[in-house]
Formats: structure tokens, C-alpha cells, sequence
């Protein structure tokens, strides 16, 4: 469910048009504090000419609703720059352009709270100290830049990569791998930006990757061309992600009768 905060009802009505699936109107910072508040994303609307008297409400919003992405609508206007200095939000919309981008904004959003409830849930798991960090890492930073491969993971955390290959195949059991997991959270991410419009040829020079590294990591997973990749639904694609990549590293390696995983002494496979 979206949640939709609004200066007038006119503009609730306007966002609420824009929002596929079901919503939830907040008046107040009261609304906030809902017990039965269940919502994935909030739009909040506000007009540049009140938009500094509502920074407070956003503050409020950030500490009660901190996994909860905030997609900011309001007036291009250069006025509203310095005070968005004062705030984090997950994006950005014109009122001119909310029926045709906010719809895929609050996809995109979703799908960045998603992973950073993933990389919280290897935070607390029992993942061994050294990869624990770089998935954590990794998850937070495909929410904008994804690390593109794992000797860019391994200097990024500070760890020799041979140990993040080692400690990934141990704890993923062949289900998947390290490279496989990076190259599926830089498929996400160019999703999303190809939703928003932008050309391959963008979404590869935002990522850092050609073109063709994109085409060659979709084949590889999902298993599509880039066509094709635009026409899955994001919420199917990061399912299909958590499932695949994720959900093997919540599992503890078996160990033999000596309490050593079966892949402690495998060697690296840096290429697979």
C-alpha cells in the first residue's frame, strides 16, 4: 500500500490517480504513529511555496517511518534546491511530470527499501563477519551504483577477494555465486533506470557497464535479452532475486562431524 500525504486534497487526488494499487491517505504526523500502518512507500506533496514550512513533517516522517522510501512531489522550481539540502528523500517528482514518472518512481523506491531490508537481514545473521560486510555493502550500494564486480566489493570493504569467494561458496552451497550475486543486483538496478526512460546507452554509462556487459549479464540472469528484461515486473524480478541469490546465504552451511563446513577448503572460483 502507498501512502499519500498531501497539502490539499486537490493534490492527494492528482497522486492518488498516478498510484497503482491500493493507498492510504495521512493528514497529520499523528497518522504516522497508526498501529495498523502498513504502507511501502509515501508520496508526499507539498508546493514550493509551503514546502519550508512541511520540512519539519519530513523530518518526523524520516524518524518514525525510517524503512519507508519518501517520494517528494512538487514544483520545479530553483526555491525548492536549498531545502532538500535539509532532508533525505528517496526521489524527486515534478507535479508536471507525476501522471507519466511517478508510478515507476515509487517502483524504483520499493525496490531500494527492499534491498536495504535484505542487507539488514545479513547484518543479523550469522554470515561470517568479512562477507557479512560486503553483502551489506553491496545491497546498500545497488541502490544507486552497484559494485560491479568482486574485486571492486573486495577493496571497497577492505578484505582479500579470495576471502569473499571463499566464504560466499561456502555459505551459498553452489546455489549461487558471489559474481552471480553482483551481477544480479546491477540487473535491478538498470532496470530501474530503464524504466524511467533513460536509453540503454544511459543506463550503462550511470552503471559504469557497456551496453553489451548488460546485455551479457541479463542473459545470464534472468535469462533474457534487454527486451525482454524491460517487460518483467519489478516486484518479479526482485523476488526472483531474493529467492535465487538471496535466500541461500540465510541457510548455515552443513558441516561434517568435525563442525567444518564441506567447503571450507574449496578452492576460489573467481570466474564462475
Amino acid at each position: 500500500m502507498i501512502g499519500i500525504l498531501a497539502d490539499t486534497a486537490r493534490d492527494a487526488e492528482l497522486v492518488r490517480r498516478a498510484v497503482a494499487g491500493g493507498v492510504r491517505m495521512i493528514h497529520t504526523a499523528n497518522d504516522l504513529a497508526a498501529p495498523d500502518l502498513d504502507i511501502e512507500c509515501l508520496v508526499f506533496s507539498s508546493r514550493s511555496g509551503l514546502l519550508a514550512e512541511r520540512i519539519a513533517l519530513l523530518r518526523e516522517v524520516e524518524r518514525r517511518l525510517p524503512w519507508v522510501p519518501v517520494i517528494l512531489v512538487t514544483d520545479r522550481e530553483i526555491a525548492v534546491a536549498p531545502l532538500l539540502s535539509r532532508v533525505q528523500v528517496a526521489d524527486l517528482v515534478w507535479f508536471e511530470d507525476v501522471e507519466r514518472q511517478l508510478a515507476v518512481r515509487i517502483e524504483s523506491a520499493c525496490s531500494a527499501s527492499a534491498l536495504l531490508k535484505l542487507a539488514e537481514k545479513i547484518r543479523r545473521s550469522t554470515v561470517p563477519p568479512a562477507l557479512r560486510s560486503a553483502l551489506v555493502y553491496s545491497l546498500r550500494e545497488a541502490r544507486r551504483t552497484p559494485v560491479r564486480n568482486v574485486q571492486e566489493l573486495a577493496a571497497a570493504v577492505g578484505c582479500a577477494p579470495v576471502t569473499l569467494f571463499q566464504q560466499f561458496q561456502a555459505r551459498a552451497r553452489g546455489r549461487t555465486t558471489l559474481n552471480r550475486f553482483l551481477g544480479a543486483l546491477s540487473i535491478l538496478r538498470a532496470q530501474q533506470l530503464r524504466a524511467t526512460g533513460a536509453k540503454w546507452k544511459d543506463v550503462g554509462a550511470q552503471l559504469g557497464l557497456p551496453r553489451e556487459t548488460l546485455r551479457r549479464k541479463a542473459k545470464r540472469w534472468p535469462g533474457c535479452n534487454l527486451l525482454e528484461l524491460e517487460r518483467i515486473p519489478p516486484d518479479q524480478l526482485l523476488a526472483a532475486f531474493a529467492s535465487e541469490h538471496f535466500a541461500p546465504l540465510l541457510d548455515a552451511p552443513r558441516s561434517d562431524p568435525d563442525g567444518r563446513s564441506r567447503f571450507a577448503d574449496a578452492p576460489p572460483s573467481p570466474s564462475s
